[in-house]
Parts: C-alpha cells; sequence; structure tokens
C-alpha cells in the first residue's frame, strides 16, 4: 500500500482519529476514578483523554472553516450552536453547581468532537488512508469481539469476571454471562461493535475478503452474547436500512448480499445456542435450568409480553441459584419509572418545556419539586428522555436534527452519485445509534456515537472515492 508522506502534525491527528474509530468498546476501561462534586460516577478515561487532545489539536484548523462548515449544512451547525447554548443556560439553574459544570462542560466537549470530526474528515483526511483506517477497523473489531467472546468463556467455566463487569452483570440475573468488553455495561458494549458490524458487513458483500468475513463473524457472535435487547433492535433497523439502501448502489451482489446476512444469522443462532449451554453448564445443578433459561431469555427479549410459565424447582433445591424472569420485568418497570419522573420534571414549567432543568440536574431537581424519595443521583435509560428533561424542546429538536440532516445530506449524496456499499453502512451505523439511543441515557460513555455524526457530516461535504478496499 502505497501511501502519501505526511506531516508530524498530520500524523498525529491520524493516529488519534484511528484510535478514536478503533477503541470505541474501551468507553469506560481503563480509567481513573475521580469521585467529586455529588458525581460518584465522575471518572477520567484513557478513550475520553484520547478525544480531548483530538479535539484540541483540529481546534485551530477546524476554526478558521466554521464557515464553510456552516455553509455547507446550516441546519446541523445551527442545532450545534443551540445545543451548546441550552447547556450553558442550565448552569444558571442548577441546583448543584459544580455537577452540573462538568456535565454541561461534557456536552460542550462532545460538540466539539462533532466538529473537529467533521473538519478533519471533509478537510484532512487523505482519501488514500480510508482504506488503512477501515483495516485498522475491522481488525479491532476481532481484537474485541475475541475479548468478548474469552470473558463470556472465563464467566462461564470459572468464579473470575476477569475484574470488569459491570454491578449485578452476572449468570444470577439472567442465569448466563453478560459480556460487556471494556465497556460500562454489555449494551455499551454491543452498541460500540455497530461500527464495526455494518462496515464489515459492506466489505464481505463487496470484497469477500477474509478479514471483513471473519470480523463480521466474530462481531455478530459476540454483539449476541451481550444479550442486549435494545442492540438488537438497533442492528434489525440498521439492517432494514442498509438493505434498502443497497439497493441503490450499482454492482451490488444479492448473492453474496444474502449469504452474508445467512452468515449474520447463523453466528447469532451460535450466540443464544452457547447462552443456553453456558446456564446448562454453571447451573447444572439447578433443575430445569436449560428451560428456565430460555423462558427468561424470551421474557427479557419481548418486555415481558410473551410470558411463559418456569418450572418450579423442588422446596431442597437451593433457591438463590437463578433468579426468574420475573426480575427482569422489574428491571422494565424501574427503567419506566425513571423516564416518567424526568417527564414530570421537563413539565413542571414553561421553561423547562423549553430548555430543561439543566445538564446533571435531573436527580436534584426531580428530589427538591417532584419526588422527595427519588435518588440524587436518578439514572434514565431512554437518552431522548434525557436530553429533552435536561436541555428541553430545544436540546432535543436540535439533537435530532443535528444527526438528521447530517444523515440525509450524506445518503442523498451517495445515491446521486452511487458510491460504495461501505458508504450506505456508515448511514446504517447511525441510524442504528439512533435507534439504539432508545435504550440507554449517558454523555460521555457514547462519545463514539458523536465522532461519527461527525464523520457523516464530513463524508457529506466531500466526493467519496468509489471504491473503498479493506486490505
Amino acid at each position: 500500500m502505497n501511501l502519501p508522506k505526511l506531516s508530524r502534525l498530520k500524523v498525529l491527528r491520524l493516529g488519534l482519529f484511528t484510535s478514536l474509530i478503533v477503541l470505541a468498546p474501551m468507553s469506560k476501561f481503563p480509567f481513573i476514578a475521580l469521585p467529586a462534586y455529588n458525581f460518584s460516577s465522575f471518572r477520567l478515561g484513557l478513550y475520553q483523554i484520547i478525544a480531548v487532545i483530538f479535539v484540541l489539536i483540529c481546534a485551530i484548523p477546524a476554526i478558521k472553516k466554521l464557515k464553510s462548515l456552516y455553509l455547507q449544512n446550516k441546519l446541523a451547525f445551527l442545532s450545534i450552536i443551540l445545543l451548546a447554548l441550552v447547556a450553558i443556560a442550565g448552569l444558571f439553574s442548577a441546583i448543584y453547581k459544580a455537577r452540573s459544570a462538568l456535565l454541561a462542560v461534557s456536552i460542550l466537549f462532545l460538540l466539539a468532537l462533532v466538529v473537529a470530526a467533521w473538519w478533519y474528515v471533509k478537510y484532512e483526511l487523505n482519501k488514500n488512508y480510508y482504506a488503512y483506517v477501515i483495516k485498522c477497523l475491522l481488525i479491532a473489531g476481532i481484537v474485541f469481539s475475541v475479548l468478548g467472546v474469552l470473558q463470556f468463556l472465563m464467566a462461564t467455566f470459572t468464579s473470575s469476571d476477569l475484574g470488569i463487569l459491570c454491578q449485578n452483570c452476572n449468570n444470577g440475573i439472567f442465569g448466563f454471562p453478560r459480556v460487556n468488553g471494556l465497556a460500562a455495561e454489555p449494551q455499551f458494549y454491543a452498541n460500540a461493535l455497530l461500527p464495526f458490524f455494518f462496515i464489515a458487513l459492506s466489505l464481505a458483500v463487496t470484497t469477500k475478503s477474509r478479514l471483513s468475513i471473519a470480523a463480521l463473524s466474530l462481531v455478530s457472535l459476540a454483539a449476541t452474547l451481550t444479550f442486549s435487547r435494545g442492540a438488537f433492535i438497533a442492528v434489525f433497523a440498521g439492517l432494514v436500512a442498509f438493505v434498502v439502501l443497497a439497493r441503490f448502489v450499482k454492482g451490488v451482489n444479492l448473492k453474496q448480499l444474502t449469504l452474508s446476512l445467512m452468515l449474520t444469522a447463523l453466528c447469532v443462532i451460535a450466540g443464544f445456542s452457547l447462552l443456553l449451554a453456558s446456564a446448562s453448564y454453571a447451573h447444572r445443578t439447578t433443575p430445569n435450568i436449560t428451560y428456565n433459561t430460555f423462558v427468561s431469555m424470551v421474557d427479557h427479549m419481548t418486555l415481558g409480553v410473551i410470558n411463559i410459565p418456569q418450572k418450579q424447582a423442588p422446596v431442597t433445591v437451593r433457591s438463590n441459584s437463578f433468579v426468574p424472569a420475573g426480575l427482569i420485568t422489574a428491571s422494565t418497570t424501574d427503567r419506566l419509572d425513571s423516564a416518567e419522573l424526568a417527564i414530570k420534571a421537563w413539565r413542571d414549567n414553561f421553561y423547562t418545556i423549553s430548555a430543561g432543568i439543566g445538564a446533571g440536574n435531573l436527580g436534584p431537581y426531580v428530589v427538591n419539586n417532584i419526588d422527595k424519595s427519588a435518588p440524587s443521583n436518578l439514572t434514565v435509560y431512554i437518552y431522548y428522555v434525557l436530553i429533552v428533561s435536561e436541555l428541553g424542546v430545544i436540546g432535543l429538536m436540535s439533537l435530532l436534527i443535528l444527526y438528521v440532516s447530517g444523515l440525509w445530506q450524506f445518503i442523498k449524496t451517495n445515491l446521486k452519485n452511487k458510491y460504495s456499499l461501505i458508504y450506505m453502512s456508515i448511514a446504517a451505523t447511525l441510524a442504528a445509534f439512533m435507534v439504539q439511543y432508545l435504550f440507554f441515557g449517558t454523555y460521555i460513555n457514547a462519545v463514539y456515537v458523536w465522532l461519527w455524526a461527525g464523520i457523516v457530516l464530513g463524508l457529506a461535504g466531500i466526493k467519496p472515492t468509489n471504491k473503498i478496499k479493506s486490505e
């Protein structure tokens, strides 16, 4: 691969940019805990440090091109400004100003990352390096997937959790291990694998390289082992978008597309089979463990809509060897209750409806004004609800405009020119991220999502190459 020489600064930016793409599953680990200002979960992670450095070294050239970025996509640019303004405005009404300041700064950082990635992809990322970045992405997908499979095996056959499992992510909840890799929890791990999955799928269809097929297989398996229903729904939505967009790409091999989708389906089936096998082995002394675990899986995946009776264990059997599916339904209720409290806070008055109650102010605001029995660190597991409650209608609409306008411009540009299928896979990835936002609520653990929003905006402003190869 003959690549043009770059200056040291450009090499550094390329290295940081590539690292942000390939290290997305490291959204939590490794990190240094820095609890402060009534914010017990505050921490400084390696991935976030890399993102901050990338933003800083892109700041000056990006600022010089702000007018050009504005002219390319005025809606996206104005939405970034509005999000920044409502994040700052929330500080004036915050109950714990230091905590709110930390969250407001986090939001400003995420917006800065969008702009930095937008500028970098549009103006500096040399097209000759696209293949290099993508090859690194495929290799990283294999590495992180293997790590997830190893974690699954360790948790199945030993009592070790490798020291990285999230709280309550254990066999006792579902009957099988919950795999989270180096992310905060299984859902974030599966979410971070979305770009690896869709890009590997597109390359398995077009190049049929061993690397892309291996990445597609392992990523599909690892994502299945997380048993994250949010990720499953996001993948399904992304696949629908991918297949629809693929129809507009010239020269797509329908047979190879079908074979690649069948390979994905086989890996998913293998993943579910491994989950049941893990339960049967780890809880082999529990009667009916395979059946009851299957019931638990169905209950979890359908949000309790399908309720299959479990087989009762004899009285002499230990009752703490496996937690029945009822706990999953209770967990769902807890998530909905927290979302309901957030909505009540948002509807408190005209100002909160418009601009929200302030970033990081949800827990204290609910305790002071809505429900004194609520936890001060109230967590909302629906990102859109978190945004509308803390940043109001202005924040939510700005977020949607930022993502949708960039995605629409990107799709329109590529459909018009009938470019490579890989660009459609990037569009499917962002669409899947937007669906996944329905199932978790966090700012800093989803840094990579904002990175891809910037990437899409950058690619929408340039003419991509006709073909990108993985090797």
